[in-house]
């Protein structure tokens, strides 16, 4: 049942215009919502908290080398990740939130399979019509937006059906990689940010072992690691106070 009286204070000072959902994975029901017109009704470019969605799209994954360096159109999308001295498997190519190897894929699954599989995941989206517009909607900058309910239901998904590899990809994005300010001490957390024009993006679920919870949240302005993780870790706090996890 959608809760509209749970506004934590600390929720509130920290993005008075955001939103976020927490699910129950195992019947999808609302468990938390804060701000629930947005989380229904605003529609915002995801960044790369999509990115995990997209991975069974472009299969069969392949490795393939970063050189960290990545221009589309008029986007500056360079890796922020480490330089790699190997090619990157998607394990490693989602926990780092390669751009390169994301695009790369994308062109070689073509538009078809990933319109099809942001459709699957009720994402607002188009067919892409150019190479360069195929590659910024795989990355979540262009010609797909989603909702935060959206979201957070596509990370239940993704923890009942996304399997070993984005497991591992997400909580390595949490242990290592961009999502670090989602951790809680105590509670495994697999989780991805996204940051577009629109704004921060997290999306994720806990405990790894076994996923009780779903938290997707989106901030307006600001940028995932710095806006959007730190209130997912306060949401999965909560969902340990609660006894969810």
């Amino acid at each position: 049942m959608i809760s509209r009286r749970h506004v934590f204070a600390a929720f509130a000072a920290r993005s008075p215009s955001g939103t976020a959902v927490v699910l129950r994975i195992a019947d999808g029901s609302a468990l938390r919502v804060e701000n629930e017109s947005a989380a229904v009704g605003r529609s915002a470019a995801p960044g790369s908290a999509l990115k995990p969605w997209l991975l069974e799209a472009m299969r069969p994954w392949r490795r393939r080398s970063c050189t960290g360096t990545l221009r589309i159109g008029g986007y500056r999308l360079d890796c922020i990740h480490a330089p790699l001295a190997s090619a990157l498997d998607a394990e490693t190519a989602l926990a780092a939130s390669c751009n390169q190897w994301f695009a790369a894929s994308a062109l070689a699954a073509g538009p078809q399979r990933i319109f099809r599989r942001l459709q699957e995941g009720g994402a607002e989206a188009r067919l892409a019509r150019t190479p360069g517009e195929l590659q910024l909607q795989a990355l979540g900058l262009e010609a797909v937006s989603v909702t935060a309910f959206a979201m957070a239901r596509i990370y239940r998904r993704l923890a009942l059906e996304g399997g070993p590899v984005v497991a591992a990809g997400l909580r390595r994005a949490v242990t290592e990689g961009t999502a670090q300010g989602a951790q809680v001490e105590g509670i495994g957390i697999a989780g991805k940010t996204g940051t577009s024009r629109d704004g921060a993006w997290f999306g994720g679920f806990a405990p790894i072992d076994k996923p009780a919870v779903a938290v997707a949240v989106f901030q307006p302005g600001g940028r995932g690691p710095r806006d959007a993780a730190p209130v997912a870790a306060e949401l999965f706090q909560w969902a340990r106070r609660s006894g969810l996890l």
